[in-house]
């Protein structure tokens, strides 16, 4: 067995697209002669994946590569690299404030990080590698490495955005909208089933955008049938569908898929006419009230999930109560919700009329109390119901699994007792409700016809 040539870790922060790109970095490093390290401690090469999307992540971002910086004072570490997000936006100003850190490459050079991480440790090397184009979008040929456990994945099928929303900085660090082919991200999905993955969440920065740009203009509901037809996934979940974009034939393919699970997951944003126009939204309440309406008369069962910004320049009081309203009336299964963060170089930073950090803190608690008595209703509905969960890991006494109305990372979760192994699809009882979470006991024929779950798992009801 060759020598490697370090022993890299990578510490990956923000999105789960984030997550995926440090995957596609770890196999390039993997295939060009260096070993994976699973703890920082026994790694000669530290690199950390940045995000920069909101004033918070920054922060995060800069005290992990921190942290990391200060094994190099004790000799541990040969090289700091950092990518993504963070240098894609402020490389220069980085360079200069953390010496620390030997090369920082941007969205658009992560193909070429075995190459970046080469000259840095012969010496070469210290520097930017930034390009001011689109971010860099893998293929079904390039390496990957999963990180965590292989049951489940992630999918990037698009990156980039061409939409204008005020608030957000990703058009400026992603780069403009662009799609992978159908073939392509099909066998990527074989690919990862072929090797175990049971579940796939399909991800992009504009779902519903998918193929405008592609030969013949193929759209997502294509997509969508050629995935649900890969018999060895059980569940596929789209994540990222821009609301205005929602047609009748995306709403079918959720709605009968067999694999494509009916989860909803559509950013919102607010509900005021007001705010809508302001962050350059598109639609109003009466449009977004429709569309909760038709989501939920198309897809009896779907699980709906959604965002909102509280504390957005110019917002009221008035404008906060309406949003408050029609959550209150939506009644959503998941809600995340966002304090406005001011960032450079969007329509929003030039706005007057900042709302008091105070009052967006305020107005943050509201609305999640808000959401969590409704969360709390519809979780205690479900005790007593038989369900089938996918075991994420183990813990003493049983397991942590989760529903197909749970995404990974973002949802609650199902904590089961009884014996359990991860990577399995169990048929469960829910006995209780701890916080935002659910609590279940396995039913007895989980071990004698685990293909019975794995069947209710790939067809579950609609």
């Amino acid at each position: 067995m060759e020598t490697p040539k370090a022993r890299v870790h990578f510490h990956s922060l923000g999105c789960p697209k984030n997550r995926l790109d440090s995957e596609v970095m770890l196999g390039s490093l993997a295939l060009d002669g260096y070993a994976i390290a699973e703890r920082l401690e026994d790694a000669d090469v530290a690199v950390v994946n940045t995000c920069s999307f909101i004033e918070s992540a920054r922060e995060e971002s800069i005290r992990a590569i921190l942290e990391v910086a200060d094994l190099r004072e004790t000799g541990r570490l040969r090289a700091l690299l950092v990518t993504g997000c963070l240098p894609q936006r402020y490389g220069a100003e980085l360079a200069k404030e953390l010496p620390e850190v030997d090369a920082f490459i941007g969205t658009g050079q992560f193909q070429n990080v075995a190459h970046v991480l080469e000259e840095v440790l012969a010496g070469r090397s210290r520097g930017i590698y930034v390009d001011a184009g689109r971010t860099h979008l893998y293929d079904d040929t390039s390496p990957r490495l999963l990180i965590g456990p292989s049951h489940t994945a992630y999918l990037k099928f698009a990156e980039g955005c061409d939409r204008t929303c005020a608030f957000c900085a990703i058009p400026k660090i992603r780069g403009r909208f662009q799609s992978r082919g159908l073939a392509s991200v099909v066998a990527e999905a074989q690919q990862l089933a072929a090797a175990g993955v049971k579940e796939l969440n399909l991800v992009a920065q504009d779902s519903t955008a998918w193929g405008k740009e592609l030969p013949g203009r193929p759209r997502l509901p294509e997509l969508l049938r050629a995935l649900d037809e890969i018999k060895e996934l059980a569940w596929i979940r789209l994540l990222y569908v821009y609301p205005t974009s929602v047609t009748d034939d995306l709403l079918e393919i959720l709605a009968t898929g067999r694999r494509v699970l009916p989860y909803v997951d559509v950013p919102l944003q607010h509900a005021s006419d007001r705010m809508l126009r302001t962050m350059k939204r598109g639609g109003s309440e009466a449009t977004q009230r429709a569309l909760v309406a038709r989501l939920r008369a198309a897809i009896p069962q779907a699980t709906l999930r959604t965002t909102f910004i509280v504390g957005f320049p110019g917002e009221s009081e008035e404008d906060f109560h309406c949003l408050l309203d029609f959550v209150r009336a939506s009644r959503f299964d998941h809600v995340g919700v966002f304090r406005y963060s001011d960032e450079e170089g969007t329509t929003a930073h030039a706005l007057s009329e900042k709302v008091p950090r105070a009052v967006a803190r305020r107005r943050h608690r509201e609305l999640m109390a808000l959401q969590q008595e409704i969360l709390a209703e519809k979780l205690s509905s479900q005790i007593g119901r038989e369900e089938v969960v996918l075991v994420d890991r183990k813990v003493r006494g049983g397991g942590v699994a989760r529903l197909a109305s749970q995404a990974p990372d973002i949802d609650g979760v199902v904590f089961v007792s009884g014996s359990v192994q991860v990577g399995d699809f169990v048929r469960v009882r829910i006995t209780g409700v701890r916080g935002v979470d659910l609590e279940a006991k396995c039913l007895p024929d989980l071990t004698t016809r685990p293909d019975v779950a794995y069947e209710d798992a790939v067809s579950p009801p609609r």
